[in-house]
């Protein structure tokens, strides 16, 4: 199948961070003889063996909303002005990177002939306008919308800076996709066909265990508290009060203080890794949206478990779709003491290593990019 891919962000260096995520799953369907041309909405196109790059149409003004909103939506007042006033806030940026989106990719059309369908991977949809529309309208090309930051993305929870489904057109796309089965309704309600669920994965290559000497007893990494804070509380600060000579440490950046803990900042990727590693267990938290609406996927549970980790998790609703409580991973009840929890697995070592195993087994056999290919293909077969 042929396919035009417009993403995100395919450069790694850009913040978004599903891009890591989008090369394993691109990888995976260029190894199984798919062709694909990748077009980002943010930073620079990235040539690879596995796609063919498509030049950003609207570089500039797309990094300067991205980067202008993120600092805006800090504020209340603001967020509130553009839930009342949308309309007027992206009208112009709307115009210009539309124009610009449909014009480049009429012209990939003539000069590279005709793709199978093309994929929108969160690519913000009201500032692309009616552009699946017009599409399919004049080259009779299809269009399948993937979110992967589902349900927080949505209005209801305010979006992760402002949210792109304000006045945004569902109905245009011939399929829709997302990390969690559990907002199926509201995206249908919301004018979405043909809604179906693609989790995340992880590529076990980048995510390979390795032996190194445990220097931290529970580690957590987190970029920020949002719709955390609670478990965050239960998890971290009052175990670390509660057990003083373990050895608790954060990445990321939270906006709690600890005490007992330490604070390591923004890890590199080798350097996160390695830490991982190096933590006897790691904790998953997810934020209240995605633990409570069921079915919800998140990135980081993945990660540790192909990282082989005795995973702690706050409670998550569908868990254990994807691993087996107590035989795979830990996760917590709500009427659960964390630091009990912790105490016990830190006396029974084998435990600890029998749960990451079992953990990264699981990975291997269910939910690498190879699967996640997969069911994207069987998905696209049954809806084009």
């Amino acid at each position: 199948m042929k396919f035009l891919m417009a993403v995100s962000a395919i450069d790694i260096a850009e913040k978004p961070l599903a891009t890591r995520f989008w090369w394993s799953l691109f990888r995976a369907l260029s190894d199984m003889g798919h062709e694909l041309t990748v077009v980002p909405f943010l930073g620079k196109s990235i040539e690879s063996q596995w796609w063919q790059p498509l030049e950003n149409p609207s570089r500039r003004l797309s990094s300067l909303i991205y980067s202008q909103g993120k600092n805006l939506s800090r504020s209340s007042r603001v967020r509130a002005f553009y839930a009342a006033h949308y309309e007027k806030a992206i009208s112009v940026p709307r115009l210009i990177i539309s124009r610009n989106w449909r014009t480049s990719i009429e012209r990939f059309l003539k000069e590279r002939g005709r793709v199978d369908v093309i994929v929108f991977f969160s690519v913000p949809m009201n500032l692309l306008s009616d552009i699946p529309s017009q599409l399919n309208e004049k080259w009779d090309i299809p269009s399948v919308y993937y979110e992967g930051d589902m349900p927080e993305i949505l209005p209801s929870f305010g979006g992760i800076h402002f949210s792109y489904y304000v006045d945004a057109n569902l109905s245009q796309f011939r399929g829709f996709l997302s990390n969690s089965s559990g907002v199926r309704e509201t995206l249908t309600a919301m004018g979405a066909e043909n809604v179906e669920t693609l989790h995340w994965a992880v590529d076990p290559r980048d995510y390979t265990p390795t032996e190194d000497r445990k220097d931290t007893d529970v580690f957590f990494s987190g970029g920020s508290s949002r719709f955390r804070h609670e478990w965050m509380r239960r998890m971290i600060a009052e175990p670390a009060r509660q057990l003083p000579m373990k050895r608790f440490a954060v990445s990321g950046r939270p906006e709690q203080k600890f005490e007992n803990v330490r604070k390591l900042g923004f890890l590199e990727f080798a350097d996160w890794k390695r830490q991982i590693c190096k933590s006897s267990i790691c904790l998953n938290i997810s934020r209240t949206p995605h633990a409570a609406t069921g079915g919800t996927s998140t990135t980081r549970v993945f990660e540790l478990a192909s990282l082989g980790a005795c995973v702690v998790s706050n409670p998550h609703k569908g868990m254990d779709d994807w691993f087996q409580p107590r035989k795979e991973i830990i996760v917590l009840g709500e009427d659960d003491h964390p630091e009990e929890v912790y105490d016990w697995l830190l006396g029974s070592p084998g435990l600890m290593h029998e749960l990451g195993s079992r953990a990264r087994d699981r990975v291997l056999a269910q939910h690498t990019y190879e699967h996640r290919a997969t069911e994207l293909m069987n998905y696209l077969h049954e809806v084009l």
